[in-house]
């Protein structure tokens, strides 16, 4: 695997609440229905287009959060912001983006948030992009939550209830999985930490610690890391079942900080400067945030397969 850097009305009397595509409650119990419908769900990938085709030359970072929620949204955002920055003339070669062959993965959920999955190939190069769409209210539009690329011939293939509907994950459930996506949030960040956990080899995870040990050795400067999940710019954990799992959507957050050696001068990036408070006299502390799908299996011991990640710098300070 490559990496990828890959209305409510109430009626009296009867107490039913009801919403398009949402939830049906019936003395208090809400019923599971489908998130969506697929024309619905394929006007939202159309309209995620049309605002990022506006955002993109222009480095609209205020514009892009209409599109985009939670740590996509703090990613693209914050690289809107650092671009802008560091080229304010804007992108005058941008190609505008445009999605083909779009397949929707629908499922039924009760409550919010709603999610959708859309596996598209786009004009971007032969990978498939899978975006989450969601939406906190029927009155919201939906928002892409997670966007990750994929070779064509590793998009997973998706499990369908009996009538025909994707079959969702939310973040607590556990039931036929070795985990939850939320256990698998938090332990992907622990075996960061550690190196403890059923997570497989991969440039994502034992990659990953290698790089950080590597980064250690260096003698001009030193780095400590803090990896967490939660927060206010995440995105909640969601995951679509497979027919030996599911695909997990999480999200993470990394905190880096480079102290550099008496003598030594600070090296720091100028997308990361455009976003940074305060002098960077001795020490960076960058924060990122990244979006990561995993293959999580059915059985608890068996491997867990780290296989796509977004991440960027959303935020920076000097010391």
């Amino acid at each position: 695997m490559r990496v990828r850097g890959r209305l409510t009305a109430a009626l009296t009397g009867l107490a039913v609440t009801m919403s398009l595509a949402g939830c049906v409650t019936v003395r208090g119990e809400e019923a599971v229905l489908p998130a969506t419908t697929e024309e619905e769900a394929a006007a939202a990938l159309e309209r995620y287009a049309e605002i990022k085709n506006e955002v993109n030359p222009a480095y609209d970072a205020e514009l892009n959060e209409t599109a985009d929620a939670g740590a996509l949204a703090a990613i693209n955002t914050a690289g809107h912001r650092a671009r802008g920055a560091v080229h304010p003339e804007g992108n005058s070669g941008y190609v505008p983006m445009e999605f083909e062959d779009s397949r929707f993965h629908i499922p039924r959920q009760a409550g919010w948030p709603k999610q959708f999955v859309v596996d598209t190939a786009t004009n971007r190069g032969d990978d498939r992009w899978l975006l989450v769409f969601t939406r906190d209210a029927v009155t919201e539009d939906w928002r892409a939550a997670y966007l990750l690329t994929f070779d064509p011939d590793e998009v997973p293939e998706f499990t369908r209830d009996e009538d025909g509907w994707a079959e969702a994950v939310p973040a607590e459930e556990s039931e036929g999985l070795a985990m939850s996506p939320a256990e698998l949030a938090d332990g992907y960040v622990e075996f960061l930490a550690d190196g403890e956990g059923p997570y497989e080899d991969g440039p994502l995870t034992s990659g990953e610690r290698e790089r950080r040990e590597e980064a250690g050795n260096e003698a001009a400067y030193v780095v400590q890391y803090q990896d967490s999940t939660g927060g206010r710019a995440h995105s909640v954990p969601f995951g679509l079942r497979t027919e030996d799992g599911a695909l997990v959507f999480f999200s993470s957050e990394h905190h880096e900080k480079q102290t550099w050696a008496e003598g030594e001068t600070p090296v720091v990036d100028a997308y990361v400067e455009a976003l940074m408070e305060g002098t960077a006299s001795r020490a960076v502390t960058t924060r990122r945030m990244s979006v990561q799908a995993a293959l999580l299996p059915q059985l608890e011991g068996e491997g867990v397969e780290v296989v796509s990640r977004v991440f960027g710098v959303v935020s920076a300070s000097g010391e």
